[in-house]
């Protein structure tokens, strides 16, 4: 019985995982969410019955930071300008995030479940940007909200899942590098995730991918010194390579944006400098004087009504910015205990960088490189919000459950007897 419990419980989580970025088949993302879940319970319930093996700890610091955020945001209930919103946000946002990041730092208890969600997710890239050119195609044209609900919702994600790609050119048992096969592959897979993202005319998405992979770079050079000294050109021809295509994908994506909302004689320059964001942001720093310290409400669109009136456009109706869009939720508190939260992820993925095991470094370096993507991309907009924000905190929870488990052996294999 307890076999099958800890076989069912990582196999339901990655068909989870699998469905996250699509928005077609919410049913059985529903489904294997709640059936997650509750596999879950079992697993813990039977752990601490010492009749599954223990499940241990995540970082005190994360933990403690999740909560604090989560315990302000549900307070902000009481004061909140709309009460019934506020809460379904909270159940969605905060109950339901807590219940996928328990899933996969549960699930994630070894290297076989560690390779298995990240093929999971790399494979449901695959699939799905696979079938958004055959659409683009066959159609004429990609429709982002049948299967992706939307461009900025896909762009997103595959800032969270570039990081992973980074497994193809690490040996077992945290990566899958095999020579000449891995490198094929890894090359392909940046191919792809370089045009899935230029389908998506999204210009942050190229800033969010260069943070990513600069990141990565720079953390993987500190660490593996002696191996850049040995072959410098090997680490940084690559790196240069694609940060120029990054650059001019960037350029590219920016003068077609520009074309396609200005007159033809319209800059990039002036273009950038008249975009409406500019106008919402100086907005919603007059809203966030009106309560600095308790904010509107818990909920990304609470005040999304007001903002679209004010300002005209029905696209302007959140703040566009995760920590604008966070203080003005939850005022100067909850601003600070996002960043706080985010603080204790980036420290907790430094621990696992510094660490003499070249898996668990390879691990602190794909979730440092995560958090840089996600942040640089909620820059000009705010996807700490449903399907982005779960997968954000599952794969964060995959890392760090795995990272668990090596500490947990390190500290076993030291301890006499």
């Amino acid at each position: 019985m307890i076999d099958r419990l800890l076989f069912w419980q990582p196999l339901v989580a990655a068909a989870y995982l699998a469905l996250l970025p699509t928005h077609a088949l919410t049913f059985w993302r529903s489904t294997t969410f709640a059936l997650g879940a509750l596999l879950t319970l079992a697993v813990a319930m039977a752990a601490a019955r010492h009749r599954a093996p223990s499940i241990p700890a995540p970082p005190r610091a994360v933990t403690l930071a999740f909560v604090a955020w989560g315990l302000w945001s549900t307070a902000s209930l009481a004061w909140s300008v709309h009460p019934d919103y506020t809460a379904v946000q909270l159940r969605r946002e905060v109950a339901w995030t807590l219940l996928a990041a328990a899933t996969f730092f549960v699930a994630c208890s070894d290297a076989r479940t560690w390779r298995g969600f990240v093929v999971t997710a790399l494979g449901s890239f695959v699939v799905l940007a696979t079938f958004a050119g055959v659409q683009a195609l066959t159609v004429g044209r990609w429709n982002a909200g049948v299967w992706h609900g939307d461009v900025g919702l896909w762009s997103t994600w595959l800032v969270l899942v570039a990081p992973f790609t980074l497994t193809l050119l690490a040996p077992p048992p945290g990566g899958f590098a095999d020579r000449r096969a891995s490198l094929v592959g890894g090359v392909l897979l940046l191919a792809l995730l370089l045009a899935a993202a230029r389908a998506t005319d999204n210009r942050m998405v190229w800033i969010a991918l260069a943070a990513v992979f600069a990141t990565a770079s720079l953390l993987g050079a500190l660490r593996w010194r002696a191996s850049l000294r040995r072959a410098p050109l090997r680490w940084l021809v690559p790196l240069l390579c694609l940060l120029v295509a990054l650059g001019a994908l960037f350029a590219d994506a920016v003068r077609e944006k520009a074309q396609q909302h200005h007159p033809p004689q319209t800059s990039v320059a002036q273009a950038l400098a008249t975009d409406p964001r500019i106008v919402l942001w100086d907005h919603t720093v007059e809203r966030i004087r009106e309560r600095p310290w308790t904010g509107f409400g818990f909920g990304r669109g609470i005040i999304g009504d007001e903002l679209r009136a004010a300002l005209r456009d029905p696209l302007l109706a959140h703040a566009h910015n995760v920590f604008v869009s966070q203080w003005l939720q939850t005022g100067a508190p909850g601003f600070a205990l996002l960043v706080a939260l985010l603080a204790a992820l980036a420290t907790a993925h430094a621990a696992s960088l510094r660490s003499a095991d070249p898996t668990r470094a390879l691990l602190g370096v794909i979730g440092l490189s995560l958090l840089a993507g996600f942040v640089v991309k909620n820059l000009t907009d705010d996807f700490f919000f449903g399907s982005n924000a779960k997968e954000f905190w599952a794969l964060n929870a995959i890392l760090l459950g795995y990272d668990a488990r090596l500490r947990a052996a390190m500290a076993a294999a030291r301890s006499p007897g």
